[in-house]
This record gives C-alpha cells, structure tokens and sequence, in this order.
C-alpha cells in the first residue's frame, strides 16, 4: 500500500517551466482585479473631487461590483464556447479599454460608465482565471494554484490601497489608472503568446440549452439592484423606486425558484436551513465592511486631512488584520466542534470593530480609530474561512 502511494508521488507531474509561466500569468490576471478593486478605494476621493461627483462616490462601487457579477457568470458558458485564451484575451481588452477610459474621463458621468466597462472586463478575468486552470495544470497541482491565488489576494489587500495612496500623491489618479491599463495590455500579450491554442469540443442541442445564459433573471437582479440605487439620487420618488426595485427583485427570486438551474441555493433564502442562515450572515456582515471601504478613504482626508497614502494605510490596516486573524486561525485543528464558534466569535468582533469605526470615525481620537479598525478585519478573518 506504502509502495504504491509512494510510486503515485514519484509518477505525479511536477511543475514544468511552462507551468510556472502559466501560473504567474493567472496569478497577473487574478492581481489586476484585486489590486484595481482595492487601488481604487484610495484613488476615488482625488478622482470625484477632480470632476466634481462626490454624490456618486458610492456608485463607482456599484457600477463596478454589479457588471463583474454579472460577467463573471457569463465567464463558464463562454469559455466553453470560443475557449480559454479567447475569452481571457476579450476579457483583458475589454478591462483594458474600460481602464483607459477611466483615465481620460472629463466628467463623472463618464467615469462611472466607462467603471462599468472596467468591471465587465475585471469579472470576465477573474472568473476566467479560475476556469482555465484545469485545461493548463494537471489535477495535482491544482491545490498549489489555488494556494498562489490566495497569496495574491492576500498581498494584493494590503499592497492595494497603499499603491492607491502612492499614486494619488505622484503621477495622479488618473496615472493611476494608465498604469491598469498597461499591466492588463500586458496581460492580453502574454495570455496570446504563451497559452495554447483553444480546441472546442462541439457541442450537441442539449448540451446547448444547458449552458444558455439565464439573462432574464440575471436582467432582473441588475435592474433591482440600480433602481434601488437610484432611490437617493431622486427623493421625491425614492418610495416608489424602492418599492419597484424590491418587486423586480421578488420577481428575479420567484423566476429563479422555478428554474432547473438556480443562481441561488433552493434554501437560500429560508432562515430554518443552513444555506439561507450562512447567506444572511454574509449578506449583513459584509454590508457593514463595504461602508469603510467605500467611504473611509474620502472620510478620512477630508475630515481629518489624511493624504492619500494615509488614508490607503488604514485601508490596509483593516486587510492585514483580515490576513492575520485568518492564517492564525487556519493553523487551529480542523476536526474539532469548537471550530463552529469561531463564527459567532469573528461576527462579535467584527460587530465590535465596525462599532468602534461608527463612533469614532468623524470625532473620536485616531488611535482608537485604529483599533476598531483592526478589530473589523481581524473579526472577519476569524470567521470568514468557517462560514465559506
């Protein structure tokens, strides 16, 4: 039994040239979604301040998040139909594109399309890069992939916001971008010369109906998603958008329930089941984080006249404690009960965190400002891996 294992290692591939070149260049393409994501939370404060939209600081955010969702779940179907390099090629362009158009836009309106162009493409990549990795690695070394691609989420968390910062006191935020916008041309050059050809295997009409796009309910969730969104940019229909978002979105739920193939989990929504329970935690708990990301960097340098790398610094407080709490954690013993209060524990000490964030932000002194910050990411890197 011992011989036969140990003859399964010996005859186990092992990482190739062409290996580690294919790994750094997914680990490029996972790096440029993480790293623009996080860049631009220190970034956004000198670019709405430039073209006078500090009302949409939020909407960059969304924008953003709601096109990769939405690509990113195009990314399976069509990869399987024009192949792996082809889709992360269209998938680089298109992010390179939006890239450049972030860069040179004169007002805030085109900001905030040219974000949703951006996203497209970042979801697209992202998504891509996961998929790819069973046609250019063989099976055992996709845990050692994996573990890179959470090295460069790790590093990219909290060299993110501090290159944001970097950036915004240099060459501008719209230099900023242009540098986005020549690693992913980058990417685009060596994804074409360096992966193999794409071989599609043909595909029969059922196979066909299976691998469809469910745009309709995928449209209804976007749609409900902006509409709410737009409630505060109109106050006088605010009642009434939410009102016609919370409907589409009712809708989006009933379409997806009667599906074969649901977005959602059948219990997604159901309290007394443990997928609705685990969805509802994460739902609340990363709707508290998103408001510092989103928000703490303008906050921070207009009220207490942080720089933008000051500001990126904190930012990065908050994903170093993630990243800490997380790999102590990953360290305690796997098979043991007590493992499930880690959740509970992480939740309180995020809830702690984002409170003391909440009292102190505008007043309160920035020591203690630190803290809580700390506090929320380390809150979440203890429970985060347990609830997944």
């Amino acid at each position: 039994m011992s011989t036969s294992t140990s003859a399964n290692k010996l005859d186990a591939p092992k990482m190739t040239a062409t290996n580690i070149l294919h790994l750094v260049i997914i680990c490029m393409g996972v790096a440029l979604y993480a790293l623009n994501s996080l860049i631009t939370s220190t970034l956004l404060p000198s670019a709405v301040d430039d073209l006078s939209g500090v009302e949409f600081l939020n909407w960059s955010a969304l924008l953003y998040t709601t096109a990769a969702m939405i690509a990113s779940l195009a990314a399976g179907t069509a990869k399987s139909k024009i192949g792996g390099r082809a889709i992360l090629t269209m998938a680089g362009a298109v992010f390179a594109i939006g890239s450049l158009l972030v860069s040179v836009a004169p007002s805030i309106e085109l900001f905030l399309l040219s974000r949703i162009v951006q996203g497209a493409g970042g979801g697209l990549i992202l998504a891509s890069c996961y998929t790819v990795i069973s046609d250019l690695f063989p099976r055992n070394l996709w845990p050692t992939v994996f573990a890179m691609e959470s090295v460069v989420w790790g590093v990219a968390s909290i060299g993110g916001p501090l290159a944001g910062g970097i950036f915004a006191e240099t060459i501008g935020w719209r230099g900023g971008f242009y540098v986005v916008t020549a690693c992913s041309i980058l990417f685009v050059i060596l994804v074409r010369t360096t992966f193999p050809s794409d071989k599609i295997a043909p595909s029969d009409a059922s196979t066909t109906g299976q691998q469809s796009l469910p745009l309709l309910r995928l449209g209804l969730l976007t749609s409900s998603v902006l509409i709410v969104a737009m409630a505060n940019r109109v106050p006088e229909y605010a009642i009434l958008l939410l009102i016609l978002g919370f409907v589409l979105f009712a809708l989006f739920l009933y379409r997806d329930k009667k599906a074969v193939t649901t977005l959602l989990p059948r219990h997604g929504l159901s309290l007394l089941h443990t997928s609705g329970t685990g969805l509802a935690i994460v739902f609340l708990t990363m709707a508290s984080a998103m408001s510092f990301v989103v928000y703490g960097p303008y906050i921070l340098q207009k009220i207490h006249g942080f720089s933008p790398l000051s500001a990126g610094f904190m930012v990065a407080v908050e994903s170093l404690s993630w990243s800490l709490a997380a790999m102590l954690c990953a360290k305690l013993p796997q098979n043991t009960h007590w493992r499930l209060y880690l959740i509970p524990v992480g939740v309180f000490i995020a809830l702690l965190g984002v409170y003391g964030i909440a009292v102190t932000l505008y007043g309160g002194p920035l020591w203690l400002l630190s803290i809580a910050i700390f506090l929320a990411g380390a809150g979440f890197g203890v429970f985060w891996a347990d609830l997944s």
